[in-house]
Parts: C-alpha cells; structure tokens; sequence
C-alpha cells in the first residue's frame, strides 16, 4: 500500500492556516478520491483478460499468463487503500471539518465508474475514467494544500503514466477492433458517460471553490479533451468520435453553466 506521512511540523501549520471553509473542502476532496477509487477498482473484467489471454511458451517451455490485468488490479486497489487511509487519518485529526457532509453529488460521480454495463461498456467507462480523473488529481494539487493529500497526489502523479497507458491498452484490448457496426455503440457509451462524469464534476468543483480558491476549469477542459482524444486515437479500426463531439465536450468542462447532455453523432 502506498503509505506517505507528511511532516508533523507541516500539518500543524495547516491546522492552524488553513480556514474551517477550506478544511471542509479538502474532506470533500478526499471523500471522493476514496469513493472514486473504490468504486473503480473493478471497472476492468481482469479475470476475464486472465482467462482469455494467450499464453506465451517461455524459453524453458513453460507456458505464461500475460499478468497485465492482475498488475492493474493491484496497482488500483493500492490506490483506494491509500485514500480510505487518508479518509480514516484525516478523521481522527480534524473532526470538525468532517462534521459537513460533502455534497451527494460527490459520491454520484464516483459511481459513474463503478462496475456497470457489459466488459466492452466498461472498457469504453475506462478510456473516460483516463481522460478525466489525471485532471481532477492535477486541479486539486493546484487548489488545495492538505499536506498528506498533496505528498499522495504527486506519488500517484509520478506513476500515473505508466498506469493510464496500461489501462488504454487492456481497455482497447477489451473493445476490439471497431468496425461500422460496433463503433455506434461505442461512440454512445463515450460521450453518454463522459457528459455524466463532466456534469457530475461540476458540484465537486464546487465545493473546492468554497474552499477559498478559484478553479482553472479551461485548463482541465484543454487536459480532458488532450487525453480523450489521445484515447480514443489508440481505438483500432473505424474512428471513434469526431473531433467536433471532443471540442464541445471539453467546452462542456470549462463551462459552469448547466447544458443538456451530449448526444453522439453518426
């Protein structure tokens, strides 16, 4: 599990600085990271990849299971371990900040990510889930100064490379190669459960902002549609959604004002 503790001398002087709005938002903050991950942990079918994978003959002739899935379901459930673990530590320390349920909203954008939907519906939930929570991580290290939270948060950062692209490639592993037939159904599912996550989001912004510190939405919208668009790109076969749908879906994430959902183009 990953396990960081900031300087004693570092969270006391937060203790002290940091106003009770801003204490609020950051167990609203740390909420929805442990949610989020926990619910997420099992979006990838790994046991199916485990099952359905081709073995490969080692020099000694001994067959192998390709261990990508089963490294990416480590390497998540560490996560949420680590952020239920900062959800118990920030508890005990500062009860009175925790004393403010964080909005509903919060744990609804976290299920957007759980388990749901058929193993090719999930591996599209994937792509989203890459394209957006790398943002929301990066906007909260730039808004928020929780100590234990920033020292997890770039700990995650540094290894989120690595651990993204391995989710696109298991993810695209999963949906196959699209052709006229699969890609509305794929196309569907993006945009159907992007627009949820982006709308969801908003009301976490928000409680982030009455913290005290204004949220850079273009800069998550410009980073969200980067990635998305890098994504959907690695999808073999018919392209997925056009680039028109990314624009006006990032404009979606820069805007605070409530919109209709998207809907797909043929």
């Amino acid at each position: 599990m990953i396990s960081l503790r900031a300087a004693p001398e570092a969270l006391a002087r937060w203790a002290l600085e940091a106003p009770v709005a801003a204490q609020e938002a950051t167990w609203s903050a740390l909420t929805f990271l442990a949610l989020f991950e926990h619910a997420s942990g099992t979006l990838l079918p790994a046991p199916m990849l485990l099952q359905t994978d081709p073995a490969v003959q080692d020099p000694d002739g001994f067959l192998r299971i390709p261990r990508g899935a089963l490294d990416h379901f480590h390497q998540r459930s560490t996560r949420a371990l680590a952020w239920m673990e900062q959800v118990a530590f920030f508890r005990e320390r500062f009860p009175e900040a925790t004393k403010r349920e964080p909005p509903a909203a919060i744990g609804a954008l976290a299920q957007i990510f759980s388990q749901n939907g058929t193993a090719r519906e999930r591996a599209v939930d994937i792509l989203v889930r890459e394209s957006v929570m790398p943002e929301i991580e990066d906007l909260f290290l730039r808004t928020l100064t929780y100590p234990p939270l920033n020292l997890l948060l770039r700990r995650i950062r540094e290894l989120e490379p690595q651990l993204s692209a391995d989710s696109r490639r298991l993810a695209a592993q999963i949906i196959g190669e699209l052709g006229p037939a699969s890609v509305w159904a794929v196309r569907k599912r993006l945009v159907a459960t992007a627009t949820r996550a982006i709308l969801g989001a908003r009301a976490l912004l928000a409680d982030v902002e009455r913290g005290g510190t204004a949220v850079d939405r273009s800069q998550a919208a410009r980073g969200f549609a980067r990635r998305l668009e890098a994504a959907i790109t690695e999808l073999p076969g018919t392209p997925v959604v056009p680039a028109a749908i990314i624009e006006r879906l990032a404009g979606k994430v820069a805007s605070d004002e409530p919109e209709r959902p998207e809907t797909p183009e043929e």
